[in-house]
């Protein structure tokens, strides 16, 4: 994959981390100015969070989708790079279901699952929650690039 660049990037914004929660490196432009994202390890599994502030809003004061659609993407390729020994992979689709808003100062958070993952193909889903309540659910399919 040509172009591919596996450096950290500085968030745009220094926000200090949840308690309990720490930083996770940004290699992506885009996701970089959106961020920081945050991850925590619970029960032997990875979670993920991201505090919604002025920058991720729409005009009715919730949470913008294109914000929270870039969160999701960014949290299953976390995801899928931890279990693919940080194989280059991209977005195949991604299908979104949003039940409820969010609104800055909410931290939006998941817990990504692999579903079926096959030598090319990964098939994964996660619920994204403020507390208990979910936001929005998101299924994504995703390509491993051959390791060159």
């Amino acid at each position: 994959m040509s172009g591919y660049n596996a450096t950290p990037l500085k968030p745009a914004r220094n926000i200090p981390p949840p308690a309990g929660w720490r930083p996770a490196e940004q290699f992506d432009p885009f996701e970089a100015y959106l961020g920081p994202y945050f991850d925590r390890d619970v029960d032997g599994a990875k979670e993920f969070a991201f505090l919604i502030d002025d920058r991720h809003t729409n005009a009715q004061g919730v949470a913008h989708g294109g914000a929270l659609l870039t969160f999701a993407d960014a949290a299953l390729g976390y995801a899928l790079w931890d279990a693919t020994d940080r194989a280059p992979c991209v977005t195949v689709s991604q299908q979104s279901s949003f039940q409820s808003s969010a609104v800055a100062g909410d931290l939006v958070t998941c817990r990504p699952e692999i579903v079926r993952k096959t030598r090319e193909i990964v098939f994964m889903r996660a619920d994204f929650r403020v507390g208990d309540k979910i936001v929005f659910t998101v299924t994504a399919i995703w390509k491993i690039w051959p390791k060159t």
